[in-house]
């Protein structure tokens, strides 16, 4: 009797193995099932950008020129949502952050009609794949910390 429970325990033993399934019998009293975090998904980097709108013409600053931070995810250029949406201030200046690959883009676009002048639509690549990723808890478990990349400013040209 003793070999065919031998035997089924072995079979049973193969067979939790085949779906999954492992026995510790040394350390099952240490691990309490809450202390357990069930997650998935993918670590990713919060990457941000920021900068000033200038007039090509006479390096005045652009006020509420619509920023877009996307990313590109095909061969054709199609985009994803944005990321974020941000107008630039007084200063011409924009803040903005997401997460994504190393390449973002940026899509500046005159949206105020003729209030600070008819500025051309302009779009940027902002290239992250050198920059420094500083750890930060700020964001969850997942964040592996923030990369900023500071684009000085960007000139966008009237329109005729």
């Amino acid at each position: 009797m003793k070999h065919v429970s031998k035997i089924y325990g072995s079979l049973l033993a193969i067979v939790m193995a085949w779906l999954g399934f492992a026995c510790n019998k040394n350390s099952s009293s240490d691990i309490d099932i809450r202390d357990i975090r069930l997650e998935y998904g993918t670590p990713w980097v919060m990457f941000k950008v920021k900068g000033a709108v200038i007039s090509q013409e006479n390096d005045v600053p652009i006020e509420g020129i619509r920023a877009v931070l996307k990313i590109k995810y095909d061969a054709e250029g199609q985009f994803v949502q944005g990321m974020d949406t941000v107008y630039t201030d007084d200063k011409g200046a924009f803040n903005l952050k997401g997460r994504g690959g190393n390449k973002l883009y940026i899509e500046f676009t005159d949206v105020d009609g003729e209030k600070n002048g008819l500025f051309t639509d302009k779009e940027i690549e902002v290239d992250y794949s050198g920059e420094t990723v500083t750890a930060t808890d700020d964001y969850g478990h997942w964040c592996i910390g923030e990369a900023e990349k500071d684009l000085g400013t960007v000139k966008m040209e009237p329109k005729e």
